[in-house]
């Protein structure tokens, strides 16, 4: 077995090491809740900043949404031949969202086509900038016997666009007196035997 002094000793030696390890452990861990802390800091920032660009990306939908252009409560189409004075094919449209210079009107083989399109940009209090865009369209066929080359439209004071096309019109034809051709009689027969007769009367040999 070995002396007892030596085990004294062995333990008495161990001793001194383990005490400066505590102070050691508590600033590390002084460390770590710090920067847990921190963390936790940042990390609310970065919520409060995504909740208020989704609040900001709600209210421009919200106002976009509120700022289409409404359907048209008046639109429709009339055509008419003579029964009441009209001789025309008419297209009414409500547009009265759009100033006359953002609307276009054509035509495409025979379809007549009405385009809207309205873009603002505002700055605001905040620094951003807000955009505002909007695009509409309308269509339609031309009924057969207008004359799609003929077509004008109209802007009235209540935002109506009016689209008249007239009725092809069929010019009566003058009346012409065709003369009749007479063809030629057919001269008489010759008889086979005067093929072979000249013209002093003698047959050729």
């Amino acid at each position: 077995m070995f002396p007892l002094s030596l085990l004294q000793t062995s333990h008495s030696s161990l001793c001194p090491c383990s005490q400066p390890t505590l102070p050691l452990f508590h600033q590390l861990e002084g460390d770590n809740l710090s920067m847990r802390n921190d963390m936790e800091r940042r990390m609310q920032c970065v919520n409060e900043a995504c909740q208020l660009f989704f609040q900001d990306m709600d209210m421009r939908r919200i106002t976009g949404q509120s700022q289409q252009p409404k359907a048209p409560e008046t639109e429709g189409t009339s055509s008419n031949s003579g029964k009441d004075g009209k001789d025309h094919f008419e297209l009414t449209l409500d547009v009265s969202d759009f100033s006359p210079h953002e609307l276009m009107v054509k035509t495409q083989g025979r379809r007549v086509i009405v385009t809207g399109k309205h873009e603002r940009k505002n700055d605001t209090e905040g620094g951003s900038c807000f955009h505002e865009y909007r695009e509409w369209k309308r269509s339609a066929d031309l009924p057969e016997g207008v004359n799609p080359e003929k077509i004008v439209c109209s802007l009235s004071k209540d935002g109506h666009l009016h689209i008249k096309a007239p009725w092809l019109t069929l010019t009566p034809a003058r009346q012409i007196s065709i003369p009749i051709s007479m063809a030629p009689r057919a001269g008489p027969e010759i008889p086979p035997n005067a093929q072979n007769i000249n013209v002093n009367g003698l047959h050729s040999s």
